[in-house]
């Protein structure tokens, strides 16, 4: 049996290789660029409805999916449906809006406040004296054998699944990225054994999992209401602390929520078909227009990748235990550049790459196009992002953006603003600033060797 580190847990041996496998295909999709904003924020709306349904149903709430989606978008009461139903859809609608808030950021611990804020969220305007407070009370849990903690030992219960909590939740702590699956399970199963809540354990403790799921960059788990049975089975077994049978169904669910994204990812891509033949059909001052200002970008780009290779050299000539190789990957075709423009995705964009080597350590920085991030999108058509070979000899790579930032160079994605004939970077802590390139390379430079290297 595998232990799953920190936790009372452990799962069968074969089960960790299939669940990596789930992780390795979460990241190379995020790696290509195949899940740019545009479809996640269409998948985060589809999913939002449909989380929201299905963890209000398990619990007995009687809104169909197209009743939840009037309350939720619309803001809309339904007459003959129960207000409490209702409000619990507004409320879950509003807990996973925070949620997204949490997960943004890799390097934030999540904590015991965090849940109990959840847990006000989904009780609020329901059950008022109980949100957010911890049970004061002994509880059963109605068709099964377990019996909560008492009373007496709730906090300090709480204490260490909040301990374990904080280490779990940042990537690449106590866990890889590929093993959200195994994190997120654990962290319910053992939310609920504690059951610290008179009310909502179910629903916060899948909302827990979410989180930890998207914190991780993994799509998030939906247990549907056909599945209630099993899931209820399921726990009911992970109290003897197998959580083989709960892991199998959640990682299930993952799954299915990513076939939804690879299938919106490949929609995409038949999306920038349209956009090729699309340009073919430009007028001629449309063509001229779109061309030019693709050769003012070209042109700066290509000074760009000139200054990283010859610092690259530089570097690599003048030290004496370690070598910087610059990979050329060629431009970037107009084609391709219009797609990126005007529907934010395209094939094959890699720009160049950067391998630090000493001894036996190495690093690799791959640079590569893409749609401008939220902050970069004001003065930017098409920017530079930059990821990070991740684990080290793997040739996964990550976005810097999504990496803690502890360790990663200062500057994350790089665009070139026409008009005011600049280049604006995009800090690791979000902060977006107008720099002289020169200044931009030998800085970036200067942070790898002082993360990777320096003694």
């Amino acid at each position: 049996m595998f232990a799953i580190q920190g936790t009372p847990y452990v799962i069968d041996e074969s089960q960790v290789v299939s669940l990596r496998e789930i992780g390795k295909r979460v990241v190379e999709m995020r790696s290509t660029g195949a899940l740019t904003p545009e479809v996640l924020s269409t998948i985060r709306k589809y999913f939002k409805i449909k989380n929201i349904y299905h963890s209000n149903a398990i619990e007995g709430n009687t809104l169909n999916v197209g009743e939840t989606r009037t309350v939720v978008e619309l803001g809309l009461t339904i007459t003959g449906k129960p207000l409490k139903d209702q409000a619990e859809a507004k409320n879950l609608s509003e807990a996973i809006d925070f949620l997204e808030d949490i997960a943004i950021n890799p390097d934030r611990e999540i904590s015991e406040a965090d849940i109990r804020t959840i847990h006000h969220i989904v009780l609020k305007g329901i059950n008022d004296d109980n949100a957010g407070q911890y049970r004061t009370v002994d509880v059963e849990i109605g068709g099964s054998e377990y019996k909560p903690p008492r009373v007496e030992s709730l906090h300090s219960e709480m204490t260490d699944f909040g301990l374990w909590l904080k280490k779990a939740s940042i990537p690449g702590g106590l866990f890889d990225i590929i093993d959200a699956v195994i994190v997120a399970s654990a962290a319910h199963a053992w939310f609920v054994t504690i059951h610290p809540f008179i009310d909502g354990n179910g629903r916060v403790a899948r909302l827990l999992m979410n989180l930890i799921l998207m914190r991780f960059g993994f799509p998030i788990a939906i247990v549907t209401r056909e599945d209630r049975l099993r899931y209820y089975d399921a726990l009911e077994y992970s109290q003897a602390s197998d959580l083989t049978s709960f892991v199998s169904l959640i990682s299930e669910c993952v799954e299915e929520s990513l076939e939804e994204y690879e299938e919106a990812a490949k929609e995409q891509r038949e999306k920038i078909e349209w956009a090729r033949s699309l340009a073919s059909k430009f007028d001629q001052k449309e063509k001229i227009r779109a061309s030019n200002q693709f050769e003012v970008w070209k042109n700066a780009m290509g000074l760009l990748k000139s200054l990283f290779r010859q610092n690259s050299e530089v570097l690599s000539s003048s030290a004496d235990l370690g070598s910087v190789y610059f990979s050329d990957f060629g431009t970037l075709e107009f084609e391709k550049y219009l797609s990126l423009k005007t529907l934010g995705s395209a094939k094959k964009t890699w720009f160049f790459r950067l391998d630090f080597r000493s001894g036996s350590q190495q690093a690799r920085y791959l640079f590569f196009f893409g749609s401008p991030s939220y902050q970069m999108k004001s003065g930017t058509d098409v920017t530079l992002h930059i990821s990070r070979e991740e684990p080290a000899g793997s040739f996964h790579y990550e976005r810097l953006d999504s990496l803690p930032t502890g360790n990663k160079p200062s500057v994350v994605e790089i665009g070139y603003d026409a008009q005011a004939e600049s280049f604006v970077v995009k800090k690791k802590n979000g902060e977006i600033q107008r720099e002289k390139i020169e200044t931009v390379c030998r800085k970036f430079i200067s942070d790898i060797i002082e993360n990777h290297f320096s003694v």
